[in-house]
Parts: C-alpha cells; structure tokens; sequence
C-alpha cells in the first residue's frame, strides 16, 4: 500500500508540476493581453480614434447581377494544341463568286478520341551465315525498343494497361476484354487477358518483397483485416500500411501467428490497429486505435438517447484522448528526454484508469465491456504520448482495405490459390505507387522490362 500511494504521489506531483507550468504561460499572456489593451485605450483616446492599424468599417453594397459571359469564354482552352485546322469558304453559297483572304471570325476546341490507338507489328527475325566462321547469326528484336516481354503477344505497356484495369479500377476479364474490342480494335481471349495478369505478378515478386522490407523496417505501422473468399472458402487479407507504402497478403487463417509471419520476429518497431487479441503475439509496442473506441462510445449514444451519466462518460474520455493528442503537438515535445516523455504516458493512463474503473460493472453492458477493455489494455492506450511518430488511430489501414471489400462485394473473391498471389502482389504495388506519386501503368511498364519500380522512390 505504501508503494502504491508513493507512485500515485509521484504521479500527483508530476502532474502538479505540469499544471503549473502551463498556470504560469497563462498569466504571463494574460499581462501581456492587458497591457496590450491599456496601450490601445490610451491610443484611442489621444487620437479620438480607432488605432492606425484597424480597417474602417465599409458600408455594403447591393448585390449587382452578374455580367453574361462573353460566348465561349467558360471552355478551357489547350494552349499547346497538336494540330491547328484553319476552315474557309471557296465559293460564295449566295452567288457563286470566288472568295480569297479573309480573317478570323472565332476559334473551337474539339478533343479527338482516335479510333484505333495499337499498332499491329509482325517482327520477321532473318538469319545469316557467317562467311568466314561458318556460324549462323540469328537477329533479335530489342524488347526495351519494341516493349517486348517473354513472349507475350502484347507489349509491356498493354499488359501494364490490363493489370491496373483488374486490380485498380476492378474490372471483371470479361468487361477488360470487351473494352479492349471497343477502344482498340483488340481481340484478346479470357485465358490470354488471366496468363498476363498472373505473368505480371510473377515478374514482380521482386518488387513485392522490396515491400516486404519496407514495412519489417518501418518504425510505425498500420494494421488491419478483412475477408476475403477463394474458391468459395473463407479467408482474410492482411494489410499493412505505412506512410509510403501498401502490403497485402492473404492467409486462410486469422490466427495471430499471421502478423508474426509477415513483420518477422525481429520487428521492433510500434503496432496501431484495432482491439483483435491476435496482434499481441508479435511481442512489441502495439498502440490501439482510439477512433474505434470512440466510435463505440457514439453507438451507445445513440442506443440510449435517456442515460445521461453515460454520455458524460464519453464526453469525458474523448475530452481525455484530445487533451493527449494536443498535449503532443506542443512546440518541442518530441525533442523532451525519454523519461520525461514516459512520466507524461503514465500519468495519461492513471487519468484513464480513474475515468473507467468505477464503470466496470456498469448496467449498460457496452459501457462495461468498454471499460474493461480499456483497463486490460491501459498500457496500450497512450503509447503515442511517449513515441510522438506514432499515430493512434488506424485510419491509413483502414482505407487500404477498402477497396478489397468493395471488390468482394463485386466478385467474391478469387477462384485460385495463384489468382490470390497475383491480387496481392498487384494491389501492393500499384497502390504503393499511387502513395508514392508513380505512375503505376509506366512503372509496371518499367519492371516488365527489367527495371526496379521503387529504386528511386522514397520510403
């Protein structure tokens, strides 16, 4: 008992401390607000005025109609146009008389969508025999010139074009292979437009595990789960989400040995997602998202409009959670020694554990359940306060996800193992692009042909 009244003492000073730290800011900048008013009310009465410094007060004026727009003047105009047609009149419709000169009456803009934008190349590969040395001599068409890729019958930039059609804009084969018919003239079977994408994923795995790393040596990341069905089974897609970066994989399980596999046993970094138990197997910092006890906390709101000692109670702790988030944000707090940072995550707990104790035992059975969860993960509540990089809410995985639902909500998932593979090697990539201001159909053009696609981008 005497161990524990000595740490609450000490946490009461700390916190004694703080406030009159923050006490003293006040009243100094509340003299130097009256000070700065007496100044201003001795101004005002010498020059019988308002001070040099105010606008005067400018009286309203009726709102006048608006002026009509001169005739084309709200098109956008092409400042750059690729080819300019001048149109005139040879003979006079009136009388037949021939016309010449002229000048220009008005100017349009019209954007023309060709109708066939591939070329139909047949590369005819000659062989030669060497006079000299007798040996024959077989030429090769350049891939990096002609987009060439194994042999593939569409070049690289087409196939680029096929997977972000998929995976991006989540396109069925049968709408890809119909598009391609409409726009370009193409004829491309189910079977050619599935070997390209899965021939584009398999190319790529380089890059995938690039990612891989990424996020094993990131200091913070984002998790996050969703379902996901193949070949009719259920499964999950993992997400991690860092600043810079998007990692998928997919796993039949949602056991706790998944987020192991994937960030390594050697991860050290800190963890943010949501309250699932299966997170704690990876054995480092783990912050828990706040917006989702938040969000509970408006749901119970809503379910019992009458119980105002609850509503206060949700008041109260968002009111905690901002007074932490703010806290953070002052000029110099990252830079505060370890020790210092670490005294201000205690006391933000104990202020929480104060706060949700007494409801634990509740009547409301959410308000119970919430603020058991909140004591079993205290230590997980305020890491962000003594690790500042650390955000304590789960936001980018979340959105990193959401595309994966809605396209189960379309399709219903994968049909294969490989067609699994290939969806998460693709999402990761063209979304790390997107994040990283890429241009995701050059990029996969680029790596198809040999060239790394994050080389040059920063992590």
């Amino acid at each position: 008992m005497v161990l524990e009244l000595r740490a609450s003492n000490e946490l009461l000073r700390h916190e004694v401390s703080i406030l009159r730290i923050e006490n003293a800011a006040l009243k100094a900048e509340n003299a130097a607000l009256k000070e700065e008013i007496a100044h201003l009310k001795d101004d005002l009465g010498k020059k019988g005025g308002p001070p040099h410094w105010a606008k005067a007060n400018k009286p309203k004026h009726e709102a006048k109609e608006k002026k009509a727009r001169d005739k084309g003047s709200s098109r956008r105009c092409n400042e750059n146009p690729d080819e300019i047609i001048k149109h005139s009149v040879d003979i006079c419709p009136h009388c037949q008389a021939q016309l010449s000169g002229g000048w220009e009456e008005y100017t349009r803009e019209t954007i023309q969508f060709p109708q066939a934008l591939v070329r139909f190349l047949k590369h005819i590969c000659m062989a030669q025999r060497c006079g000299v040395c007798g040996h024959t001599v077989t030429s090769k068409p350049d891939p990096e010139e002609y987009g060439i890729v194994g042999k593939h019958r569409v070049d690289a930039r087409g196939m680029s074009l096929v997977c972000n059609l998929h995976t991006y804009y989540r396109l069925p084969l049968r709408q890809i292979q119909n598009l391609l018919s409409a726009l370009y003239q193409v004829t491309l079977s189910v079977g050619e437009i599935r070997n390209i994408i899965d021939a584009t994923a398999d190319r790529a795995k380089a890059d995938y595990e690039e990612l891989r790393d990424d996020i094993r040596q990131s200091p913070a990341v984002h998790f996050d789960e969703t379902g996901w069905r193949e070949d009719g089974k259920n499964g999950y897609i993992w997400a991690v989400s860092t600043a810079k970066t998007r990692y998928f994989e997919y796993h039949k399980t949602r056991s706790g040995e998944v987020p192991v596999k994937m960030l390594g046993k050697d991860f050290i970094g800190v963890i943010t997602c949501d309250g699932y138990d299966g997170y704690n197997e990876i054995g480092c910092w783990i912050q828990r998202c706040w917006v989702h006890m938040l969000r509970k906390g408006h749901e119970m709101r809503a379910k019992y409009p009458d119980e105002s000692r609850m509503h206060r109670w949700v008041d109260k702790l968002k009111k905690l959670y901002r007074r932490a988030r703010e806290f953070i944000t002052k000029k110099g707090y990252a830079k505060l020694p370890e020790n210092t940072r670490q005294k201000n995550r205690l006391y933000f707990q104990q202020a929480l554990l104060e706060l949700v104790t007494p409801f634990r035992q509740s009547k409301i059975k959410e308000q119970a359940n919430l603020a058991n969860f909140m004591v079993k993960k205290i230590n997980q509540m305020f890491v962000f306060v003594e690790l500042p990089y650390v955000i304590p809410e789960n936001n980018p995985a979340e959105r990193s996800v959401r595309p994966d639902v809605i396209a189960r909500k379309i399709s219903g998932g994968t049909r294969t193992e490989q067609g699994s593979k290939t969806r998460m090697i693709l999402s990761s990539i063209i979304r790390t692009c997107h994040l990283r201001n890429l241009d995701p159909i050059a990029s996969i053009h680029n790596m198809l042909l040999g060239h790394p696609i994050f080389a040059n981008s920063a992590v």
